[in-house]
């Protein structure tokens, strides 16, 4: 197997994300060596010119992984929506969260999510039953880094009602980070909705399913985020290992 490595971008503007620059774009990719200036090109290219602004502070970080180092998992399976209002998604992104999670986290998680004034760089840990939240990070939240698919993005998927339909570059993150989300031990739910101001798309991701949803926050907002539910018997430091250091590749195949 050729040497990978793990490249991940965040920027922002008005200065770094740690002195309140305002964030712009993140984004991450596992490739090998002979890919690795391209791939860095993009994600530059991604951070300079972005719906949300342009970043006067861009930070690459590039790391080595060792083969033994990383665990190869299967996509969710994908099912999409159709919904008129953003109350009517929201009110079947609950009813789908709470097939794995209790009405009262899954309440909690909305009034977190709709109370943010500004974007969390991370997500949101929530015990699955009771709501609290678990995680002590407050703004930063929990990153979920190190995971990509195997060779090129696919360039359509295959939902679960048989239906094809193309794959763009959100539908791609989304559902890579889903996977791996969904992939650790004790999460049971996650909530999440874009803070991209053209892309009003959202998903709820349990049950081996990636939930689909449009219309989860108004056209033009910049604020999205995104909350994992998790199980109180397991162990928040376990979790926020998995998610921030574990490599993860997703082995794609058409269903």
């Amino acid at each position: 197997m050729n040497t990978l490595y793990s490249i991940r971008m965040r920027s922002a503007e008005g200065g770094a994300h740690e002195h309140g620059g305002r964030h712009i774009s993140g984004a991450e990719r596992i490739v090998d060596e002979k890919t690795l200036k391209i791939i860095a090109q993009q994600l530059i290219d991604r951070a300079l010119h972005h719906s949300k602004g342009t970043a006067d502070f861009i930070n690459i970080c590039i790391e080595k992984i060792e083969p033994h180092q990383i665990q190869y998992i299967r996509p969710l399976a994908v099912a999409i929506y159709e919904s008129n209002t953003i109350d009517e998604s929201h009110a079947l992104a609950k009813d789908l969260l709470c097939q794995s999670v209790s009405a009262k986290a899954v309440e909690c998680a909305f009034s977190f999510l709709q109370s943010l004034n500004t974007n969390m760089r991370g997500a949101i840990l929530l015990d699955s039953q009771t709501g609290e939240r678990l995680d002590r990070t407050g703004q930063k939240g929990i990153r979920v880094t190190r995971m990509d698919v195997i060779g090129k993005h696919p360039s359509y998927i295959v939902t679960t009602d048989n239906t094809e339909i193309p794959v763009n570059t959100h539908l791609a993150e989304a559902l890579v980070l889903a996977s791996k989300v969904q992939s650790c031990k004790g999460i049971v739910g996650e909530l999440c909705w874009s803070d991209d101001p053209d892309y009003t798309v959202g998903y709820v991701a349990c049950n081996g399913k990636y939930h689909r949803l449009q219309h989860m926050k108004p056209l033009g907002s910049e604020i999205g985020g995104r909350v994992f539910f998790i199980d109180s018997h397991v162990s928040v430091e376990s979790v926020e290992s998995y998610l921030e250091s574990q490599a993860v590749l997703v082995t794609w195949q058409d269903r």
